[in-house]
């Protein structure tokens, strides 16, 4: 229950109690007095009977006897003796008013003139029809519909007094739940403001301070990473890449292409025209190198030596890589001219194959050896170390047809690898999928791309998703662990059918399942994964990062999202002892 909700309630309880208090007080001391006031007139009456008893008769008093009862509302009187009636008269019914029997009250009254007589007394109760008339009811009801609108407009006024404060709780209720950025600043209806303006400042304080470690350890990972000069990935990135390809972890027969690139020697050319123009075109070609090498999915750009660039294109082919060589130098073309470097002799390419089983050292060797065919070729060429290797590749028909049979035949297939923690203890159970395309295995990593680019990857996340709970139910001590992809968690109807599919199953059973999003989408997708979070974490999954240091990137959704396992990606964590 909210603050002001509170306080309302607990000042309107407290009115509304006073009133009733003071209604009850009042109408109580009305009526005693009412009564106390009836009870002496009766008796004063009484007191006059027994006083015109001493020196006249019954039959004397009888005339005057409506008379004297008239005023008190008297019906009858008894005059006993030793609990007998001597005497009785009552009023006519004339005088008599309206009332029924329960609207009586009697009275006896012991004799003073004559000794063990007594008077009795019958009168109507004058708070009988009090409340029956209006002229009596009206300014109490008035009264008590006023205190009723006086209550009603204090507790707004109080609620409007306090809104701000309101406001105050309820955005320092959703920075506990773990909200930080701009949409948790304060408005200036907040109150107290100067606690606002203290929980802005150190909010402010503390996103700078985040931001400052964030760029801390982005600066830390571009030095192991990154070229200093060209703000490409260097050299031993790229080797590890490579050689983490060639090792073919999954047996299932890794492939791809390695592209040389080489540029002029951009030494030379400084000398001869100085810093500042020479810089201005090679910068112009580095962009243009890193902007043509991100159309494609998995695809790294390195600088490797000097003026040499190499490009790691995974699961590509020779004919995809001839494809791209000739667009390369089609986007080379479409630069502005320039008098310091020769547009027909710029750009050299060497384009080698590789495969599982092989050396880092002996792909690059071939790859140089393709560069310097290249460069002898002269001109802008390309040449290609040896086109004799069989294709493995599929044309992007192909793999939609595979893909699509896939998912009508309910998934890939499955395989379980254990995550071994250090204590030997299986920490989970990752499932690894695998696409069967009549002859071989083809692994995620190869697949995956081609099923984001078709607009595939909802329908695929959700059937992985439906196919896991039952593993569930075979395992109940496993957690299992699925690779969902973040283009898929971000859209609303997604979330709409994970909530509902997720909450037909048990809370023990969504507790064992672990959720891997690749590290590069969280954070290009960090601002709306946020949302997503708290409805995966309200419904019990728990998220695992992958392919943490693959891209520099900086390490601040660690402290955005709540992520319980990090897990390197295998070309930062090869050769660890």
């Amino acid at each position: 229950m909210r603050l002001t909700t509170k306080f309302s309630a607990f000042v309107t309880l407290l009115t509304s109690l006073t009133i009733f208090v003071t209604l009850i007080g009042a109408s109580l001391s009305f009526y005693n007095g009412i009564q106390l006031k009836m009870t002496n007139r009766v008796q004063a009456v009484a007191t006059m009977l027994d006083n015109r008893l001493v020196s006249m008769s019954f039959d004397q008093i009888e005339p005057q006897m409506d008379e004297l009862m008239t005023p008190i509302d008297a019906t009858r009187v008894d005059f006993q003796l030793n609990g007998k009636s001597v005497y009785s008269h009552s009023r006519t019914d004339n005088y008599r008013p309206l009332g029924s029997s329960n609207q009586f009250r009697d009275i006896t009254v012991p004799s003073l003139k004559q000794p063990g007589m007594a008077i009795h007394l019958v009168y109507l109760d004058p708070m009988a029809n009090y409340f029956r008339s209006l002229h009596i009811t009206a300014p109490l009801s008035i009264a008590i519909g006023f205190m009723v609108l006086i209550i009603f407009f204090s507790v707004r006024w109080i609620r409007r007094q306090l809104a701000g404060q309101e406001l105050l709780e309820l955005r320092t209720a959703r920075i506990l739940n773990g909200e930080r950025g701009p949409q948790v600043r304060g408005s200036v209806h907040e109150w107290p403001a100067n606690t606002s303006s203290a929980l802005d400042m150190l909010l402010s304080e503390l996103q700078f301070a985040s931001d400052q470690r964030s760029r801390m350890d982005t600066l830390i990972r571009s030095y192991v990473a990154q070229d200093s000069k060209t703000g490409l990935s260097n050299r031993l990135f790229f080797d590890n890449q490579l050689s983490t390809l060639l090792e073919d972890q999954e047996k299932v027969g890794s492939y791809g292409i390695v592209m040389m690139i080489r540029l002029p020697d951009f030494d030379l050319l400084r000398d001869n025209w100085g810093r500042a123009a020479t810089e201005e075109h090679y910068f112009t070609l580095i962009n243009m190198l890193s902007t043509f090498i991100m159309r494609y999915p998995g695809a790294l750009l390195a600088r490797y030596h000097r003026s040499d660039f190499a490009v790691l294109l995974p699961h590509r082919t020779l004919k995809e890589a001839d494809s791209i060589a000739g667009l390369l130098l089609k986007a080379m073309d479409a630069l502005p001219p320039t008098r310091i470097l020769d547009r027909d002799d710029m750009m050299h390419i060497g384009i080698c194959a590789f495969r599982s089983g092989q050396t880092a050292a002996q792909v690059m060797e071939h790859a140089e050896a393709a560069t310097r065919n290249a460069v002898l070729q002269g001109s802008n060429s390309w040449a290609v170390y040896d086109d004799s290797l069989p294709e493995k590749g599929r044309g992007n028909v192909r793999w939609r047809t595979l893909i699509e049979q896939m998912l009508s035949r309910g998934g890939p297939r499955l395989y379980q690898k254990p995550a071994v923690t250090r204590d030997g203890r299986v920490h989970h159970r990752e499932l690894m999928c695998r696409l069967y395309d009549g002859k071989e295995e083809v692994i995620a990593a190869e697949y995956m791309p081609m099923v984001l680019q078709f607009g595939l990857a909802e329908e695929y996340d959700r059937l992985q998703i439906t196919r896991l709970l039952p593993f569930l139910g075979f395992w109940p001590e496993e957690n299992l662990a699925l690779q969902v992809t973040v283009e898929s968690l971000i859209r609303p109807r997604f979330q709409r059918w994970l909530r509902d599919t997720l909450m037909q199953c048990e809370k023990s059973h969504r507790r064992r399942i672990i959720f891997e999003l690749a590290e590069a989408d969280v954070c290009q997708y960090i601002g709306r994964l946020q949302p997503v979070m708290r409805l995966v974490n309200a419904l019990g999954i728990r998220i695992a990062v992958v392919q943490a240091g693959l891209t520099l990137v900086g390490t601040s959704w660690i402290k955005q999202l709540d992520v319980e396992v990090i897990k390197l990606h295998s070309g930062l964590s090869r050769n660890i002892e």
